[in-house]
C-alpha cells in the first residue's frame, strides 16, 4: 500500500474525513491527499471563452475568506467552512489580484486601476484612490503604507489609513518595444528595509526608496520575446529570485546587484523558498527543486501541459502548485515524484490564480470563476492513548505499556 494511501486510510478510520471533521484549525498540518469539501460559482456571466484568466488568490483571515473574480465588480467575503456569502465590497471592475485583510478592514484592486479600503465587518468603504491604470497584483502593506503598481509602470505609495499619495514614481516608456508585445500585469512591490524593489515590463528591477520614491538602483532580469517581470519578486536574505516571463530566472545578489546563477525558463509566479532549496515555477510548465547555493536543478516536475505555474505552496507531505492549462498537483518535494493530482476535466478549469492553504484546508479559484476548497487528512498519531493504560505507534496495533 502506498505511503499516503496507508496515511488516508488511518485518517478515515479516526473520523478525521471532511464530512466528519471537528473545524477547520490553522495551525493543522496536512497528513494525505485532500477530497474536495464544497465549491462555489462566483458572481458573473457563464464563462464560454477559453482565454478566460481568473487571477485573484484567496486571501484568508480567520474564519473569513476574500475572493473576486475576473466576473464580477465585488470583493467577496465567504464563510471558510462552507462559502457562505457574507458581505460584498463592492468595486470599480472585475477583480485581477489578491486582497490584504487585517486589524479589522480590507485592502483591495481592481482592473479599473483603483485601490480600496473597506471595513471587513459591516462592509462600509474607508477610501479609494484612482491610479489610472489595471492593477494585477495584491497591494504591499507595510507600517501604515500601501504601495502599489500598475501596469503602466506606475509605483504608488499610499497612506493606508486614508489613501493620500505619499509619492509616486514612473517607470520611462520603452520606446523600442511594440505595444502588443507588452504583457498585460505587473508584480507586487517588495519591501527591503528601506528601499522597494518593483519588476517593470521592459524586464528591469527597480530599487526605490521607500520614503521618497526616488530610484536608487535597477538590475536588467527579463530577456526574450517577453522580458515581462510578472511573477512577484522573492528576497532571502541577500539574494533576489527573480524572473522574466519568457527568460530567464535568477538569483541576484543584492550587494553588487550581479545574477549568481541562471536558469534558462521564465516564471510568471513567486517562488517558494524552503531552507536551501527553491521550488521555481516556470512558464513551460515545468516545476524545478533548485539548489540555493549553486543553481543546481535536482529534479524536474512536469505537468504534461505548456501552461504557466502558480506560486508554490509548502505542506507537511509536499509542494502544491496549479497550471493556468491544467489541474492542481501535490509533488513529493525530495524527488519530485507525484503524491496527488486534481483534474478539473474542462478547458476552462485550468488554475492560474495561486492556490491558498491554511492549516488542512486548500482554497483555488479556477479559471471558470469557481471557488474550490478541499481538506485533507490530518496526520495519523504516532502514539494514541486509550483508557489510559495502552498505546500506539504505528508499528503494532496496541502494545502493552
Amino acid at each position: 500500500m502506498p505511503t499516503w494511501l496507508a496515511l488516508f486510510t488511518f485518517a478515515g478510520i479516526f473520523d478525521l474525513t471532511p464530512p466528519e471533521r471537528p473545524g477547520l484549525p490553522a495551525n493543522e498540518e496536512i497528513g494525505g491527499p485532500p477530497v474536495l469539501d464544497w465549491s462555489r460559482r462566483l458572481p458573473g456571466p457563464k464563462v464560454t471563452a477559453a482565454t478566460h484568466t481568473e487571477l485573484v488568490r484567496p486571501s484568508v483571515d480567520g474564519e473569513s475568506i476574500f475572493v473576486g473574480s475576473a466576473g464580477d465588480s465585488s470583493l467577496l467575503r465567504l464563510l471558510r467552512s462552507t462559502g457562505e456569502l457574507l458581505v460584498e465590497y463592492p468595486a470599480r471592475a472585475p477583480l485581477l489580484a489578491e486582497a490584504v485583510a487585517a486589524e479589522g478592514r480590507v485592502w483591495f484592486v481592481d482592473g479599473a486601476g483603483y485601490t480600496f479600503c473597506y471595513a471587513v465587518e459591516g462592509g462600509e468603504p474607508i477610501w479609494s484612490h484612482f491610479g489610472g491604470a489595471p492593477i494585477t497584483a495584491r497591494p504591499t502593506l507595510t507600517a501604515n503604507t500601501a504601495y502599489v503598481a500598475n501596469v503602466d509602470g506606475v509605483v504608488f505609495a499610499l497612506d493606508a489609513s486614508t489613501g493620500e499619495v505619499r509619492w509616486r514614481y514612473q517607470r520611462p516608456t520603452d520606446a523600442s518595444r511594440q505595444s502588443d508585445l507588452t504583457l498585460f500585469g505587473a508584480p507586487s512591490p517588495v519591501v527591503v528595509e528601506d528601499e522597494l524593489l518593483v519588476g517593470f515590463s521592459d524586464g528591469a528591477v527597480l530599487a526605490l526608496d521607500i520614503s521618497t520614491g526616488r530610484p536608487i538602483w535597477e538590475a536588467r532580469v527579463g530577456e526574450g520575446r517577453y522580458p515581462d517581470i510578472i511573477g512577484t519578486p522573492r528576497v532571502e536574505g541577500d539574494d533576489l529570485y527573480v524572473g522574466g516571463y519568457s527568460e530567464p530566472f535568477v538569483a541576484l545578489d543584492l550587494r553588487n546587484r550581479t545574477p549568481r546563477w541562471r536558469i534558462d525558463a521564465g516564471t510568471a509566479a513567486e517562488p517558494l523558498v524552503e531552507d536551501q532549496l527553491l521550488f521555481h515555477p516556470s512558464t513551460d510548465g515545468k516545476l524545478r527543486a533548485v539548489r540555493r547555493d549553486t543553481g543546481e536543478v535536482l529534479w524536474t516536475f512536469e505537468t504534461g501541459d505548456s501552461g504557466a505555474l502558480s506560486s508554490p505552496q509548502a505542506t507537511a507531505i509536499g509542494v502544491l502548485v496549479s497550471s493556468s492549462d491544467e489541474g492542481i498537483y501535490l509533488v513529493n518535494r525530495e524527488t519530485g515524484a507525484l503524491i496527488w493530482r486534481y483534474d478539473p476535466g474542462y478547458q476552462l478549469n485550468g488554475v492560474t490564480a495561486g492556490l491558498t492553504v491554511v492549516g488542512r484546508q486548500i482554497l483555488a479559484l479556477t479559471n471558470a470563476g469557481t471557488l474550490l476548497s478541499f481538506v485533507a487528512p490530518a496526520p495519523p498519531p504516532t502514539v494514541l492513548e486509550i483508557e489510559g493504560d495502552r498505546s500506539w505507534d504505528g508499528r503494532s496495533l496496541f502494545r502493552p505499556r
